[in-house]
């Protein structure tokens, strides 16, 4: 029989569209399939509904999502490298508190539906909403169920402590401490419902894939930063997150929300739908580093005055009265240099030489040795349950404008926040506290100019002793610099290791 070229044409089509099916959209035969395929709305049960989040029962039965025993590796031990890295993630974020990017953190804590949706509003550049795009809604409250799913097994069965139980430091949202103690740390199911909904949202605008994946990280990164999960835990998060969305994929039911999805997105996109958050706020937000770059090494100084003997002297006699009622503090020695700090700041290290030569220049043009600095009273910095005790200076008009001047100059090296590794540790970073590294990112302007409270650091006690120490009537005295110097900052704050100095002339 002879076919008609009519004819063949529309077989050759029929059979092209048939092959093009199994790939893309666009046929009328694909949109029949994949209408017939879809979740019927409204007719999904809730998924914990107690929990208020506003998630439906999942795409995949409970066999079928992926075992997060049987996948991932036990966490980290306590004696082993990888949790030595834990830890030293977990202090590197703690400069960030009271910060934006912390208040973001604390933010991205909330995992109703709504606002989690509303997290990636600026990555995606539209506004979503479960009006304007249900079955994408519908999408992102059933794979929620299936992603967190995915990282029970794990969680109950390595049953891991959370950093703040750990290191007993402050936590996010601390209204949740009771839920999330009996809900483990080991993976972040935060972290996988994140990275999960960056990847879904990342197939319905491939075009703002990067944004929305650099905002699935950060999301992930929260968790770490309010000192909710350790960074092992977010890791393999993501892991779980991943393939659950490629477990997803084999559903014939998630394929099809997700081709109306797209649809839905198109329509949205087409209008024109801003974001419904604060972008420039937000960027800004993740713009603030939980530390340095691999190429931005950064070291933590203090640019300070050393005194004379009279100053010497009495700081030695407190020391000593100090290790006697406790013994766990320090010597003042060649690594607990008495001083009076003018500025500590984070510089990056590979422009020390600037910032050395910037200090020198106005360091040794002004007679600062013929200064007379009078000593008034002792105090103490509260930090846990002890305190780092001083000896308190008068703030002179020549001090202020000396340590604004050197402000200025050192300016152009510095950064806003370091790690323990911008510290001279002689514990590997174990020995730097966290209330150390927040008071060198706040120093300037927190601790400066008409705050300036210059003193020579002079042990450590508990801050019962410290109390009555300071209730005791103080002998005030004169004394003078003699020279300045730059130092690295170690623990307690002390001037551990010098890096550059000065004699000072009359």
């Amino acid at each position: 029989m002879r076919i008609s070229p009519a004819k063949n044409y529309t077989i050759n089509l029929m059979l092209v569209c048939t092959l093009v099916i199994s790939l893309f959209t666009g046929c009328a035969t694909t949109n029949d399939a994949s209408s017939q395929a879809r979740t019927k709305l409204g007719t999904i049960p809730a998924s914990h509904p107690e929990r208020g989040l506003g998630t439906l029962q999942g795409y995949l039965d409970i066999k079928a999502v992926p075992n997060s025993v049987a996948l991932l590796p036990p966490p980290p031990t306590p004696d082993s490298a990888a949790f030595s890295h834990d830890e030293e993630v977990a202090r590197s974020t703690f400069p960030l508190r009271n910060t934006p990017r912390f208040e973001l953190a604390v933010s991205d804590y909330d995992l109703k539906i709504p606002s989690l949706v509303n997290t990636f509003s600026c990555a995606i550049n539209a506004q979503i909403t479960e009006a304007n795009a249900p079955y994408l809604y519908t999408v992102l409250r059933r794979s929620f169920t299936d992603i967190g799913q995915s990282t029970h097994d794990a969680k109950n069965y390595y049953n891991r402590p959370r950093p703040f139980q750990v290191n007993h430091e402050p936590m996010g949202v601390p209204k949740e401490r009771a839920f999330l103690e009996k809900n483990h740390s080991y993976p972040s199911g935060h972290t996988a419902v994140g990275w999960g909904f960056a990847l879904i949202l990342s197939e319905i605008a491939p075009e703002r894939v990067n944004e929305l994946l650099a905002r699935g990280r950060a999301f992930g990164e929260s968790r770490n930063i309010v000192n909710h999960h350790w960074y092992s835990d977010v890791v393999w998060g993501r892991f779980m997150g991943a393939g659950t969305i490629a477990r997803l994929h084999a559903d014939p039911t998630f394929r099809a929300d997700m081709d109306a999805a797209r649809s839905e997105f198109a329509a949205i996109r087409a209008q024109g739908l801003a974001p419904t958050r604060d972008c420039k706020a937000e960027a800004a937000a993740l713009a603030q580093t939980t530390q340095a770059t691999p190429s931005e090494e950064v070291t933590a100084i203090d640019i300070l005055l050393e005194p004379d003997a009279t100053m010497l002297k009495h700081a030695a006699v407190v020391n000593a009265r100090l290790l006697k009622v406790y013994p766990k503090g320090f010597a003042l020695d060649a690594l607990h240099t008495p001083h009076i700090t003018l500025i500590q700041r984070y510089v990056r290290t590979a422009e020390l030489d600037k910032v050395y030569a910037a200090a020198g220049k106005i360091l040794t043009k002004k007679n600062i040795a013929d200064w007379k600095l009078k000593a008034f009273k002792y105090y103490y910095i509260p930090t846990e349950d002890i305190g780092i005790a001083g000896i308190v200076i008068k703030p002179t008009a020549e001090l202020l404008k000396l340590q604004q001047e050197l402000i200025d100059a050192v300016a152009p090296y510095t950064v806003k926040t370091g790690t323990t590794a911008a510290f001279a540790s002689l514990s590997n970073g174990s020995d730097i506290q966290s209330g150390l590294m927040e008071y060198v990112t706040d120093f300037v302007p927190k601790y400066t100019g008409e705050h300036f409270n210059p003193h020579v650091t002079v042990g450590v006690a508990t801050q019962d002793y410290l109390k009555g120490m300071l209730a005791k009537p103080f002998h005030k005295f004169t004394f003078s610099p003699t020279s300045a110097s730059i130092y690295q900052l170690g623990s307690y704050g002390t001037a551990m290791k010098k890096l550059n100095g000065w004699e000072l002339t009359h």
